[in-house]
């Protein structure tokens, strides 16, 4: 149902005081699964869960089955309790409420510059049963670029093409495995130049088949901690991480995997670009 009051999408919305507020706030942890899907409040509201609907079921939407959601819009209605903060998300198709945990100062301080009237971008899981859906907010960030919204909204549109071509007559599929449609919309541009011409060296061992599992996940690690990709606003590809390693892709991406569980990198601007969540 469409909100009796639409936000105003127009650039004159991103003022200075959002743009002070997107500087200071520390990159969230993300928590679960790595995948993010572009949604509306529309489509959320349209979606079902899958199998029999029981408790904890995934959520479907246009016939894929969903981990994380991103959405964009203007916050309404914030709470804030010592434990969470809790808000309203209204992207002009539609209002959800979501909650936001708060468990240490990087999560206070993410809460504490987001406002009533500013138009955020938000990351998290949804939740509940038929009807009654709620959603957890892992990360909310403050949009200070309008092409960040139109880009948004154009994401929506191609993931729903891109899902509902194959629909009919196929079982749900998990988000994770449609990544890559969304993926092509942005070039290799997107990855530091530096990384691309001068590859820093793995440590030696990394080749080795036996190497440890714990150190593979810190080798990984510091690789989105060079300072060049510190300070790259998308973060590292995927790729390019893989292609510093000889080791098996699948090793790799489960070390991304664990780094974004355990909040040590976060996704940016798709599910193949990570960024790292420390700050020195």
């Amino acid at each position: 149902m469409m909100p009796s009051s639409q936000p105003d999408f127009s650039s004159s919305q991103f003022t200075s005081s959002q743009n002070a507020a997107a500087d200071s706030t520390t990159p969230s942890k993300m928590r679960g699964a790595s995948s993010t899907m572009p949604l509306t409040v529309k489509q959320i509201a349209d979606a079902h869960q899958s199998g029999t609907g029981e408790k904890g079921a995934p959520f479907v939407v246009d016939g894929v089955e969903t981990a994380n959601i991103r959405l964009v819009g203007m916050v309404n209605g914030k709470t804030e309790r010592t434990t969470d903060v809790s808000f309203t998300l209204d992207d002009g198709t539609g209002r959800l409420d979501f909650i936001r945990w708060v468990n240490d100062t990087s999560d206070s301080s993410e809460t504490a510059a987001i406002q009533n009237g500013m138009y955020v971008s938000v990351i998290g899981s949804l939740k509940g049963l038929q009807e009654r859906k709620r959603a957890t907010a892992f990360s909310i960030r403050p949009i200070t670029d309008f092409n960040e919204v139109a880009l948004h909204f154009i994401q929506c549109v191609r993931m729903h093409i891109e899902n509902t071509k194959l629909k009919d007559g196929s079982p749900a599929r998990t988000s994770s495995s449609m990544g890559a449609s969304v993926s092509n919309a942005f070039s290799e541009s997107s990855t530091p130049t530096s990384l691309k011409s001068n590859p820093a060296p793995v440590t030696s061992g990394s080749g080795a088949s036996g190497t440890d599992e714990t150190d593979l996940n810190t080798q990984v690690l510091n690789i989105f901690r060079e300072p060049a990709n510190m300070e790259s606003e998308h973060g590292v590809h995927i790729d390019e991480v893989i292609k510093r390693f000889k080791l098996p892709e699948n090793k790799i991406r489960d070390a991304i995997v664990y780094n974004v569980d355990i909040g040590h990198i976060y996704s940016t601007i798709d599910d193949f670009h990570y960024k790292s969540a420390f700050t020195d």
